[in-house]
């Protein structure tokens, strides 16, 4: 694994692609901004034509190409929805095959290179003839694994890998990390104060990061399958849970998952449930309930949700891991396609759960120049039920002793500052 995949990405880019694009549709990149030319230019266009395609083509790869000629973009495409175009044939569609031969593509991912629901995107590459591939990051799926650049080279096409690595690693991290783990990636969200607090003493947190924070947290949530809440976050803010604030295009609401073990749903007055509906079907969401054996009852008025949400039995002695494989299973058979990524969004006790089993792979921290003092919804810390022992509940950790993410990105965003890291473990390696 090419260490160098892990450095700092460049200002202004972020897991989500070029942060101002998610936050206002007129930020696009300009030369010299951020110091990029030449290549690393032409790949910042070529992922922003990936961001216009946000959430489109999971569990797809959602890629970005665009074709450049005499220092002039000729064409550029987004993957479509999954079974339909990759983006080099988006890009090829309506461009001039005579300006194509000769050219240089720029494509955020390694070109397929084995038939799926569309034939290979090297077959249309080697009929189209460029003259140069410069490709951002490798492809482990099994259908490439290096057999896209590999054709290209035999051919003849001059292949450059590696250009904006970092970057475009980050934007595919959800297609690349889940083939490697073989179970969803969970990035945890949550916004603070300069004191540590996702929310007051009384369970509140909206808002503590402002709009525009807001914002791009909406442009991410369309990039990830699924959020994650517990029930306290659910009676605490009443969240809807949708893509609102952010840049167009929207593409999709995420699925919502509600961690509720012991069955709170049904005691949800109207305002929490209609705020849960809101970007369910018909737009294409579903809300997944996860309960513990023995605490579902369903409420007298769940024939009106029966087609909106599906529960998933749990086990109270299960771990976090064993809960994510069967809200996979689940997603799975109701969905049709494989769950991919979850984004945590809260609350406090949910986040430190994971974080305890270190299963969040990568974080999005929004941290807010503020105060606000108080003695709970701190993270890394659980609430102490009477009888417990607060050390055993909170035990006493060294420095020596903690865990460690890696700050790939930082952006300040008003008066927050966006922090976004990966856990340790991906350093070892979770591309080819």
């Amino acid at each position: 694994m090419d260490r160098d995949l892990f450095q700092r990405l460049q200002h202004g880019f972020g897991f989500g692609g070029w942060i101002p694009r998610g936050v206002d549709t007129a930020a696009e990149i300009v030369p010299g901004l951020s110091g990029l030319e030449g290549d690393r230019f032409w790949m910042a266009q070529a992922l922003l034509a990936a961001m216009e395609g946000i959430g489109r083509s999971n569990p797809n790869p959602t890629v970005g190409a665009v074709f450049v000629r005499d220092g002039r973009m000729i064409a550029r495409g987004a993957t479509l929805r999954y079974g339909d175009l990759h983006a080099e044939r988006v890009a090829l569609r309506d461009a001039d095959p005579e300006l194509i031969r000769g050219s240089t593509l720029y494509v955020t991912l390694e070109p397929c290179a084995r038939p799926g629901k569309q034939p290979p995107c090297t077959e249309a590459l080697l009929t189209a003839q460029p003259l140069r591939c410069v490709v951002g990051a490798t492809d482990p799926h099994p259908k490439v694994a290096g057999d896209g650049i590999r054709q290209l080279r035999a051919a003849g096409v001059e292949v450059t890998v590696g250009v904006l690595g970092a970057e475009c690693t980050m934007w595919h991290f959800p297609f690349l990390a889940s083939l490697t783990l073989k179970r969803p990636v969970l990035i945890g969200k949550w916004a603070q104060t300069l004191d540590g607090h996702l929310a007051d003493d009384t369970g509140r947190s909206q808002w503590i990061s402002g709009p525009k924070s807001r914002a791009y947290t909406h442009w991410l949530r369309q990039k990830y399958d699924m959020l994650l809440v517990g029930m306290g976050t659910v009676l605490a803010d009443a969240p809807s849970l949708t893509v609102r604030d952010a840049a167009q295009p929207h593409h999709r609401h995420p699925h919502k998952c509600v961690f509720d073990p012991f069955g709170r749903f049904a005691q949800l007055s109207d305002p929490h449930l209609e705020a849960l509906k809101r970007g369910l079907e018909p737009q294409g969401a579903q809300l997944f309930l996860m309960v513990q054996q023995g605490f579902w009852q369903e409420p007298s008025w769940w024939s009106s949700w029966r087609s909106l949400a599906v529960v998933v039995m749990i086990e109270a002695q299960e771990t976090w891991s064993e809960h994510v494989a069967r809200l996979s299973e689940v997603y799975a058979r109701t969905c049709g396609v494989p769950l991919q990524s979850i984004m945590v969004e809260g609350g406090p006790q949910l986040l430190t759960q994971l974080l305890r089993e270190q299963l969040l792979d990568a974080l999005h921290v929004f941290v807010r120049a503020g105060i606000l003092g108080g003695t709970r919804n701190r993270i890394g810390r659980l609430d102490v039920r009477p009888g417990e022992d607060p050390l055993a509940v909170n035990p006493s950790r060294s420095l020596m002793d903690r865990d460690d993410y890696q700050l790939l990105a930082t952006y300040q965003i008003e008066d927050d500052v966006v922090l976004e890291c990966l856990h340790r473990r991906h350093a070892i390696g979770f591309v080819s």
